[in-house]
């Protein structure tokens, strides 16, 4: 029975070891995959480059050796999700949103792809640069997002209508969402508080009919709720439901309906116990005043990351993915690896264990398992 419960602590390091993200496309195109695929951090940045035509110089297609040859594959098989067109010079989509949900179960929709990478901050530091790399051809960008209780619709890098709430927030929530319980929720706890604005404003902000091209939405309250209540709770799951309510009613159908070659990837990163800090600012040395600078200074972030805009004049590399730190994303993190390659052995240990002392207790009978045979009586 130790045997049995040790197994089962070291499968469910394994798991957390192995995390990953869910995403899930929604467009106009009803092609659909045989399976469900698993790709890396790269293969999803090289798919999102190439679907908003930011792709031609990605870093993953200078060296083309085996890895590489798989990274292609993957993203030719993805990218037969995305809209088609039979005109080589018509923009892939006409609108892209991007939601990035913190802290959610990947059963929240029927998933797509899977990516190798559960840091919601790396999904969001890759949409942002893209967007940083679209804005420098096109000042004329129409874009909005939401973060951090905020929306904010934006021509380019220029801010022209932020989205608050009102105090009529909890009101309008209950009446939202009254085939659930949302008496579940007290807004005067922060958690609650928190999750119920980003409701609102996210609602709010679909129902806003401006032309823009570019959506990016990033949602972390679904987290707290969990680490607040436990992500088995009550709380969390009518949470969960109403989140995904929240994309069917509201935001989906409105973004599809303003363009007829949109699309709408939600990115779930799965539920973390731990309470992340937020990123502290990089020291003076690795923060660049301009995207230009960035990208020079650190060789393309050594061609593992890109330059993102983190505050105003200040891009610095955020990586792909967990694989690779440093300020120019220069070194390999061999952490991950490490983790990977010691519990594995600890778990095939284990195993080896567990058998050995089944084999020896199968045997451990009455005189040594050996069946004696009684002799006849001698015969005159």
């Amino acid at each position: 029975m130790k045997l049995l419960s040790l197994t089962t602590v070291i499968a469910s390091l394994l798991t957390s070891v192995l995390a990953r993200s869910s995403v899930h496309l929604v467009s106009n195109n009803e092609n659909t995959l045989g399976s469900t695929p698993e790709v890396s951090m790269n293969s999803f940045s090289m798919f999102y480059s190439h679907m908003m035509d930011t792709a031609s110089d990605h870093p993953v297609l200078r060296l083309q050796n085996d890895n590489n040859i798989n990274t292609l594959k993957d993203v030719q098989e993805i990218a037969s999700l995305l809209p088609k067109s039979s005109n080589l010079f018509e923009k892939k989509v006409d609108g892209n949103m991007v939601v990035i949900v913190s802290g959610a179960k990947s059963d929240m929709f029927d998933t797509s792809f899977y990516v190798s990478d559960d840091e919601p901050e790396n999904y969001a530091s890759l949409v942002e640069s893209n967007v940083d790399e679209m804005i420098k051809n096109n000042e004329a960008l129409a874009i909005t997002t939401y973060k951090d209780q905020e929306a904010t619709i934006k021509t380019g890098s220029n801010a022209i209508e932020k989205i608050t709430q009102d105090e009529q927030m909890y009101q309008s929530f209950k009446s939202d969402f009254s085939e659930f319980n949302t008496d579940l929720f007290n807004i005067e706890n922060e958690a609650d508080n928190k999750f119920i604005t980003e409701i609102q404003v996210v609602k709010d902000l679909s129902q806003n009919n401006n032309q823009d091209e570019i959506r990016i939405i990033e949602m972390n309250t679904l987290q707290l709720i969990g680490q607040k209540y436990g992500f088995k709770s009550n709380e969390y799951e009518e949470a969960q439901l109403i989140v995904k309510d929240l994309f069917e009613k509201f935001v989906i159908p409105n973004f599809q309906q303003l363009h007829s070659r949109g699309v709408s990837t939600f990115i779930l990163t799965p539920p973390s116990s731990i309470n992340k800090e937020k990123r502290a600012l990089p020291v003076e040395e690795t923060c660049f005043k301009t995207f230009s600078a960035c990208k020079n200074g650190t060789s393309n972030c050594s061609g593992n990351g890109q330059c993102t805009k983190i505050q105003e004049n200040c891009y610095t590399c955020a990586c792909k993915s967990s694989s690779y730190i440093g300020e120019s994303c220069q070194y390999i993190n061999a952490v991950g690896d490490f983790q990977l390659l010691f519990w594995t052995s600890v778990l095939l240990v284990v195993i080896t264990a567990s058998v050995v002392v089944c084999v020896y207790q199968s045997g451990n009978i009455v005189d040594g398992g050996i069946i004696m045979a009684q002799s006849l009586p001698k015969q005159d």
